[in-house]
């Protein structure tokens, strides 16, 4: 079963286990930060800045805890620091090649190597979990 789920997950979200499509987005010179929300609560922030990756939960989560840690990050203490993007935000970012994401990536001005850009305009919302990941 573990393997179905495996790879029915690599032809969902091929740049999340592929490593020559990881290659293909370039970060440097990259910031961006967003705001990571379960209904009104505000979860955590994900944040670029030139080569990593960080993610933290909001003092609003550490305090009240709306809801269990996420499992990716289990520390509602710890800043996590990776170098690639963890899946449970790459997932947000659909298969780059058909003409509707095309067409959405050259209306909001998108860089098509750039995970921040791609997370910007596909990221708000996925199928996968029920959080929304908002630029600011």
């Amino acid at each position: 079963m573990k393997e179905v789920i495996k790879d029915v997950f690599k032809k969902l979200t091929p740049w999340a286990v592929d490593p020559d499509i990881k290659s293909d987005f370039k970060n440097e010179n990259d910031h961006g930060e967003f705001e990571l929300k379960f209904e009104n609560n505000i979860i955590g922030f994900l944040k670029y800045d030139d080569s990593k990756w960080t993610f933290k939960y909001s003092d609003e989560f550490i305090s009240e805890k709306p809801l269990l840690p996420l499992i990716d990050f289990p520390n509602v203490n710890k800043v996590y620091e990776f170098e690639h993007l963890m899946p449970f935000f790459a997932a947000r970012i659909p298969n780059l090649n058909q003409p509707y994401h095309e067409k959405k990536i050259k209306k909001f001005n998108g860089n098509k190597k750039s995970e921040v850009s791609m997370l910007r305009i596909f990221g708000k919302k996925s199928i996968n979990n029920p959080f929304e990941l908002s630029f600011i």
